[in-house]
């Protein structure tokens, strides 16, 4: 096993960790705004009962989940615990949140399908905020592979299949 602590790229390259987690940041702020306006299209009667909402809403507490995990990963390298897999762990949280974040649009806009007009600007809100967390979740992943290199899609083919995993 190697120590990825006593490795010279790895702290050569603690900024990125510092990016990654301000860049998750910004995703958590739009994924609160869209969390709440999910929560209150279930008050809009043209909206309350649409198939898409539970999933959509599932989706948006997904990339929360996804946040949350990726900021205790960084928090934990940086405090300097001895984790034996960190690498894996941050290219799991990273990948496993692009893979939540091509959830949001389908499940959007079957929810968001034959809205009222009165409710128009939360729906196109919506959608302009997932699309800031996409963003987001695009650029952490792409400091993440700037940050290993090569060793990105290493780590990705050996946890491919744990992420094949459901999580219940």
């Amino acid at each position: 096993m190697v120590d990825i602590y006593k490795e010279p790229k790895w702290s050569q390259r603690g900024d990125y960790l510092a990016a990654i987690h301000a860049v998750i940041e910004r995703g958590m702020a739009a994924k609160e705004v869209v969390c709440s306006i999910t929560t209150g299209f279930r008050s809009i009667p043209s909206l309350r009962t649409k198939p898409g909402l539970n999933p959509y809403h599932a989706s948006v507490a997904d990339i929360g989940y996804g946040f949350d995990a990726v900021q205790g990963t960084i928090y934990r390298i940086r405090r300097g615990e001895t984790i034996s897999l960190a690498k894996e762990m941050l290219v799991f949280d990273l990948d496993t949140l692009q893979i939540s974040a091509q959830q949001l649009n389908p499940n959007f806009e079957l929810a968001v399908k034959e809205a009222a007009p009165e409710v128009y600007y939360l729906v196109e809100q919506s959608r302009y905020l997932n699309n800031q967390i996409k963003f987001t979740i695009k650029e952490a992943n792409r400091l993440g592979q700037e940050l290993f290199g090569k060793e990105w899609d290493e780590i990705l083919s050996r946890i491919e299949n744990i992420q094949a995993i459901p999580r219940l």
